[in-house]
């Protein structure tokens, strides 16, 4: 609460770019953060291998001269300008694999625009995942990319595809294209594979 209190007043009055501020700041949006997950993920997920990791935390700042600019931590500290919004990003890892990369916006109260049930539908897919719900894991997922003529992926996700989950998986081919293959989490068959030819 006190947190909170000191977060109000500072928005109120003019956002402080001292350590104090930024330290709050941040141990409250992790505490707000933690709550909604207590709610969403099951309790027995987040004994397992489940992990969110806090990765890094990006600052936005109004610039005169650029306007709106988003940066680090580090580069906050130095600033001049002031904050407008904090974004903490988290790390989902399951058996050190890691599944995504979460964004979480804070205001300067302390609060989020998202609500648990928009956290919730973002994290649905790899729920899914970890409540054994897919025959097809990550590290399943990995293993028929290579099979399929993969080398070094680069990138994977899963996602609802036409009401199915679909693991998405990307490996670098020459004249910087990749290899796209798409796998149906339920069966482990190749939906599609295809080369993607990036676009200047």
């Amino acid at each position: 609460m006190k947190i909170l209190l000191t977060t109000l007043l500072l928005s109120y009055f003019g956002v402080s770019n001292s350590q104090n501020f930024i330290n709050g700041i941040i141990s409250c949006a992790e505490h707000q953060f933690n709550e909604k997950l207590r709610l969403i993920v099951d309790k027995d997920i987040l004994k397992t291998g489940f992990e969110f990791n806090e990765s890094k935390t990006i600052v936005e700042v109004h610039n005169p001269e650029r306007g709106l600019e988003r940066i680090s931590l580090e580069e906050f500290k130095k600033s001049k300008y002031p904050a407008i919004q904090f974004w903490i990003k988290y790390k989902v890892s399951d058996e050190k694999l890691e599944l995504t990369e979460l964004s979480i916006p804070f205001n300067l109260n302390c609060t989020t625009p998202w609500s648990s049930k928009d956290i919730q539908e973002i994290l649905e897919p790899y729920l899914k995942v970890l409540e054994n719900k897919t025959k097809i894991d990550l590290k399943k997922a990995l293993e028929i990319g290579k099979e399929n003529g993969l080398n070094e992926i680069y990138y994977w996700d899963i996602d609802y595809e036409k009401k199915k989950l679909i693991w998405t998986l990307k490996s670098k081919q020459e004249n910087n294209q990749s290899k796209v293959i798409k796998i149906n989490s339920k069966n482990g068959k190749i939906i599609s594979e295809f080369i993607e030819i990036p676009i200047d």
